[in-house]
């Protein structure tokens, strides 16, 4: 077999971003690929590509960094097994190309049967919930896996030529669960998704089975990039609402904090390479190509379109306002013709949807027939890069009407195309550029009479006003290139961190249910080890939170605000209480009724309410105040009011009233909405009583107003401080465990106080995994109760539940390792 090449090479020599190499994943290579009849393959460079393909990419990431590009090659002919060392050789040589092989009957499946018809349609706002043969539309989740299996074919190419240091880029929503796939195996790799689709909004996007899947595929990234602000609004949205993951703002970035990992979310819209259209534009098949048009429609006034023949590309609502402005304008009809240019794209268009198009057409011209030959020109094809640029500059006004749009370059090029000689624009409002285009027209394409309105007045332009508007729109095209675009989004990407190896790697789940989670200087709390110290201690102080760390948390009602700690959970607590040795403390926002109706029977341990406004020492049965008699608690009254209308305002709140300050439940609110309003509660209460010793805290469900002096820092200070009014020595073992913000003021006082880096005696634990000032962790409630039982009983565990969990749970696991796992309990 022998190999073709035509075109300029991939290995072009340019100053490296950094030292790594910059990798370029997209679901086809931006190559052309056909055999001859001599059974020889002949590659080249695909110069007709829309985006991120194009020349301008290739040109202007050439001259920053070495850059290699992998996907599959774009060829109907099925490559024999014996031809693929030799391909990807050659590719990888003369355009620096990494092909990724897959079976035909898979990789249509992938294409046309998930991409296209489940999440382009969802992805564009459209959802069907019955098919066109009338059933209702069911999911499957056999395309699902095809996905998933294509996605680890890409995965597995990117592995075999990473280096370390490598920025890994990939494209588009053919690939979203790749940066999951290839976080599990290199955990610490910079890797950015861009999408080049509009995103759902969440009540749109919650329909679709595997949701939650595909948001944490796109979660591994390190750097997300949307066109528009409004995509990733409703990514955030998403986020929110079915991961619980909030976002906030970071010196202008906007950060989403996801299982100990930052993920920044980029919004810059693409642009197109200005040089590339200066260029060719004295090219002999541009200048031929358009005198042919001028001689062929002479005198006419033109209005050009380019559009993929897709449904949301509104082609037919175009062309019923054209005909709506041909029936008002009865002397426009002998004077103007439409020019529309219909690209197919595999599985976009139904048959039927096609076939209305042409029929339109066909009555439309049939109807003016007697004014003109063609007052539409309608053709389904694919143009070249010179017939695309000769029709812009043969148009004197483009027209889009896209009902829904995502990626759309053809204003770019029309602009630089047509430079400042002439050139208006009609563009739909769901055009992404739209609304950064001065010199368009903007339309809603569902409102035919103003479409047709707006086609009427690009005959009646001030000429003047029109320079001064292209002129403007010029300069932005020419700011905002591909290159430009590139290189400010690799410059993101290269600056993003991802923790490595000194930090502590969770792994969670199944499949893509699997997370890789990460935390500096943070690991698992092993019992074995406390239970040593805790052994080889002679005064011990024990420190526990209520809420989440006694008793479950994951609720979301008011009922389970009156849990109570399971039978052998009192027991526990009550036999480390009667331990001479140790001193006991509950620390709970909870107030001093509720602990005593819960703790209070068992005089052995201390009980600390309200965040230690109100205390009572181990084996006492006396309640002391903590603070001065002279606190202010004046701004009560005011935050109560400020609490109240929001209550009112937000079906499913309630405020708990304390006597240390108050607590704006919201748990059972809608999530998004919840947060919002807490935001918006913290911002007015901040605002309002910012002349007030106060503290506002936002947790999980809740906002607490409290009394900045009171908290479980102080708390233990004031309890450390009594126990060396008495020995004149700290404790030699502390145990502190707890949940929430409110425990982090334990946290990091204790590792203030006792220089908790090097202190083996002190144990600093959180539950839950997530980032705090805590040494160690633990999983659930459950493994506290399970904690406490061995000291209690002082018992060394041979297998506690927590390493019992780890061991199932062990590496990354795949659907593979699940299917395997099966087989052999079976």
């Amino acid at each position: 077999m022998m190999m073709m090449m035509s075109g300029e090479t991939g290995m072009e020599e340019g100053t490296r971003l950094g030292s790594s190499t910059v990798m370029i994943v997209l679901y086809r290579l931006p190559l052309r690929a056909s055999k001859t009849k001599e059974g020889q393959w002949v590659f080249s460079w695909d110069e007709a590509a829309l985006y991120q393909t194009s020349t301008g990419l290739r040109r202007g990431l050439a001259e920053r960094a070495k850059v290699l590009w992998i996907g599959i090659i774009n060829t109907e002919e099925e490559i024999r097994e014996s031809e693929k060392e030799e391909i990807s050789g050659t590719l990888l040589r003369d355009f620096s190309c990494v092909p990724v092989f897959v079976p035909r009957e898979m990789l249509d499946r992938f294409y046309r049967g998930f991409c296209k018809t489940v999440l382009w349609p969802l992805f564009h706002g459209y959802f069907r919930a019955r098919s066109s043969g009338g059933q209702m539309s069911v999911f499957d989740k056999e395309l699902w896996f095809c996905y998933m299996r294509v996605n680890r074919l890409f995965s597995n190419a990117v592995i075999s030529v990473y280096q370390e240091g490598d920025l890994i880029w990939v494209h588009d929503y053919h690939l979203m669960v790749l940066p999951y796939n290839l976080r599990q195996h290199l955990a610490a790799a910079k890797i950015g998704l861009y999408l080049h689709t509009p995103w759902p909004s969440s009540e749109i996007y919650r329909v679709l089975p595997v949701r939650q899947d595909l948001l944490r595929g796109v979660l591994s990234a390190s750097v997300l990039g949307f066109h528009l602000f409004d995509y990733a609004r409703h990514f955030l949205s998403c986020c929110v609402r079915l991961l619980n993951l909030e976002h906030e703002m970071n010196r202008g970035n906007i950060v989403v904090e996801c299982m100990g990992r930052h993920v920044n979310i980029r919004v810059s819209h693409i642009g197109v390479d200005p040089e590339r259209f200066a260029e060719v534009s004295d090219d002999p098949v541009v200048l031929d190509r358009l005198a042919s048009l001028k001689q062929k429609y002479p005198e006419k006034f033109i209005y050009g379109a380019i559009d993929d023949l897709d449904p949301f590309k509104g082609i037919v609502l175009k062309i019923r306002a054209f005909q709506r402005y041909l029936r008002d304008h009865e002397a426009a009809r002998s004077e103007v013709v439409l020019v529309q240019i219909a690209i197919p794209r595999p599985g976009s268009v139904p048959q039927c949807a096609q076939d209305e198009i042409r029929e339109l057409v066909a009555s439309t011209n049939a109807e003016f027939k007697q004014y003109s030959e063609e007052v539409i020109v309608y053709m389904e094809q694919s143009i070249s890069f010179a017939e695309r640029v000769a029709l812009y500059r043969f148009s004197d006004v483009l027209l889009l009407t896209p009902i829904k749009d995502g990626l759309n370059l053809i204003p770019y090029e029309y602009i630089v195309s047509c430079g400042a000689q002439k050139g208006q624009m009609i563009l739909s409002e769901f055009t992404g550029c739209s609304k950064a285009l001065s010199g368009a027209i903007r339309v809603n394409p569902w409102n035919v009479n103003e479409v047709a309105d707006a086609i009427h007045r690009c005959r009646n332009v001030d000429q003047m006003e029109l320079i001064r508007k292209k002129e403007a729109d010029i300069g932005y095209v020419q700011r905002i290139s591909i290159a430009s675009w590139a290189a400010s989004f690799l410059a993101d990407l290269e600056e993003a961190r991802e923790p490595r190896q000194k930090g502590m790697k969770l792994g969670l789940g199944l499949n893509l249910g699997f997370r890789l989670l990460e935390f500096d200087g943070f690991e698992m709390l092993n019992t074995a080890a406390v239970l040593k110290r805790y052994r080889g201690a002679g005064r011990r102080l024990i420190l526990l939170d209520y809420d989440g760390t006694l008793i479950s948390e994951n609720c979301s009602s008011k009922a389970a605000y009156f849990a109570k700690p399971s039978d052998a959970l009192l027991k526990s607590l009550r036999r480390l209480g009667e331990e001479k040795a140790n001193e006991v403390y509950i620390m709970s926002g909870r107030s001093r009724d509720f602990l005593e109706k819960v703790l209070g029977d068992i005089p052995q341990i201390g009980l600390a309410a309200e965040h230690g406004l109100f205390h009572r020492s181990p084996r006492s049965s006396e309640w002391n105040t903590l603070g001065s008699s002279d606190e202010d608690f004046s701004w009560m009254a005011i935050a109560r009011d400020i609490m109240d209308d929001y209550v009112e305002k937000t079906d499913g709140a309630y405020i708990e009233e304390k006597t240390s300050g108050l607590v704006w439940h919201f748990l059972d609110v809608d999530r998004e909405f919840g947060q919002w309003q807490a935001r918006e509660l913290h911002d007015e209460l901040d605002s309002v009583l910012g002349a007030f010793n106060i503290q506002i805290v936002t947790g999980m469900g809740s906002l607490q107003v409290r009394q900045a002096s009171l908290n479980k820092g102080v708390m233990v200070q004031r309890i450390l401080g009594h126990s060396r009014s008495d020995t004149s020595e700290d404790p030699d073992f502390v145990l502190c465990i707890g949940d929430d913000r409110s425990d982090e003021d334990m946290f990091s006082f204790l590792t203030r106080r006792l220089d908790g880096d090097a202190n083996d005696n002190l144990f600093t634990c959180t539950v839950g995994v997530k980032p705090s000032d805590a040494k160690y962790y633990l999983r659930s409630s459950d493994d506290v109760e399970s904690l406490l039982g061995n000291l209690a009983a002082r018992l060394m565990p041979s297998l506690s539940t927590q390493n019992l969990r780890s061991s199932m749970i062990g590496p990354s696991r795949t659907f593979d390792d699940l299917t395997s796992l099966t087989n052999k309990v079976s």
